[in-house]
């Protein structure tokens, strides 16, 4: 199995993809969430803020792997 710094770019293409529509269904929810009582928008909004927190962490994390493969260059994109 290949470490996870030899992931090739178009892997981590396919990886990234789900992880912006997450962050983009966030703000649509955001967008959405008038009719809650201000206790439930604080929690929910609370609870979009942490996803979006770790999607934002995994996109890092992503995007550092891109940046090297296992000899420290540069992944070429797909």
């Amino acid at each position: 199995m290949r470490g996870l710094q030899e992931i090739d770019a178009k892997t981590l293409h396919e990886i990234m993809q789900p992880l912006n529509i997450i962050r983009l269904s966030c703000g649509n929810i955001r967008a959405r969430m008038g009719g809650y009582s201000a206790e439930d928008a604080e929690y929910l909004i609370g609870k979009l803020t942490r996803i979006e927190e770790q999607v934002v962490r995994a996109t890092e994390l992503l995007q550092d792997l891109k940046r090297h493969n296992a000899d420290g260059t540069p992944v070429e994109d797909a």
